[in-house]
C-alpha cells in the first residue's frame, strides 16, 4: 500500500513515536511504548497529545519540478518543530507522487464516473 491515507497513518504513528521518546513525563511515555500504541486511546490519558496532533494534521501540499527525475511532483509534507524547550530536533516526513502522467478529473467527472454514470457525446 502506498496511497495517501497509508502515509498519512504512517507519518501520525511515527509522529506520536517521536513525540513520546521526547516527552519529559516518562510514566506517560512509557505507558504508550508498553501498553498502549492506540493513539485514539492514548489521548483519553494525554491531554497534550491532542494539541500536538493539532501541530502534525496542519500538514503542507506543493507541486515541485524534481529534477533528478525531470517530472513535475505533489509534495506532501508532515513538518512539527520542536515541542519542548531544548529539544534541537523536530519531525519530518515528506512524500513525492510524480504527476506528469495522471489523469485530472472535473468533479462531475469523478462523481460520475464512480457511480457508473456513463455521459453521451453531444
Amino acid at each position: 500500500m502506498s496511497g495517501y491515507e497509508y502515509h498519512y497513518h504512517e507519518a501520525k504513528y511515527l509522529f506520536v513515536n517521536w513525540y513520546y521518546d521526547y516527552h519529559p513525563n516518562k510514566e506517560l511515555a512509557s505507558f504508550w511504548e508498553s501498553n498502549c500504541t492506540d493513539i485514539d486511546s492514548m489521548m483519553q490519558y494525554d491531554d497534550e497529545l491532542k494539541f500536538a496532533l493539532e501541530a502534525f494534521e496542519d500538514h503542507q501540499t506543493k507541486i515541485i519540478f524534481h529534477y533528478d527525475i525531470g517530472q513535475h511532483c505533489l509534495k506532501i509534507k508532515f513538518e512539527v518543530n520542536p515541542w519542548w524547550p531544548k529539544q534541537a530536533l523536530h519531525f519530518y516526513y515528506c512524500v513525492l507522487l510524480p504527476i506528469d502522467n495522471v489523469e485530472f478529473q472535473t468533479p462531475h467527472e469523478l462523481v460520475t464516473s464512480k457511480l457508473g454514470i456513463h455521459q453521451e457525446s453531444k
